[in-house]
């Protein structure tokens, strides 16, 4: 067990034959982190400052994105307002032409209705005067019959008969074609 001992003793020599060693180490160490570890500090704290603004970047680009997607969403609902208001608008001024338009046949139906009215009065006028003018005939032939013979009172009768059979035949022509 003597090369155990012997392998892991610290005696006072292999001790003063560390120092250098230690010390070059803590100087070889001193060195390298001034050297090194400062720079790398600085360009780790360089990275987490960009990674920082990055973020703030994105968290600001979150909010503009949130405030366009407001922005649209209001513009959306003020054009799906405008498009009701619109169609409504249409609707209103659809039933308007056509409240006129039916105005307007009712209108003319009228006019065309008072048109064949007159036509008829003025038709039924002519037709009575025509009825006057024959039934004046009729008289006149009638009386001229009367006057220019002398008949006695049977052969009267009988002319008589006669002209008001044709008196009511022309009246009753004339009245088939008025009411038809």
């Amino acid at each position: 067990m003597e090369w155990y001992r012997s392998l892991f003793a610290l005696d006072a020599d292999t001790f003063i034959g560390m120092i250098p060693n230690l010390f070059s180490f803590i100087v070889v160490a001193g060195f390298l982190t001034y050297l090194l570890y400062n720079p790398v500090r600085r360009v780790l704290k360089a990275r987490a400052d960009r990674i920082e603004g990055d973020l703030s970047s994105a968290e600001d680009s979150k909010l503009s994105a949130a405030q366009l997607k407001a922005k649209y969403e209001q513009k959306v609902s003020e054009i799906e307002q405008e498009r009701v208001s619109i169609l409504d608008e249409a609707r209103k001024q659809a039933g308007e032409r056509r409240t006129q338009i039916l105005d307007e046949a009712k209108s003319e139906a009228q006019d065309v209705k008072e048109r064949a009215a007159r036509d008829i009065a003025t038709e039924r006028e002519q037709i009575k005067s025509a009825v006057v003018e024959a039934i004046v005939d009729i008289s006149t032939d009638m009386a001229a019959r009367l006057i220019s013979t002398s008949i006695d009172k049977n052969a009267h009768d009988k002319l008589f008969a006669e002209a008001m059979e044709e008196l009511e035949a022309t009246t009753a022509f004339r009245a088939d074609t008025v009411t038809a």
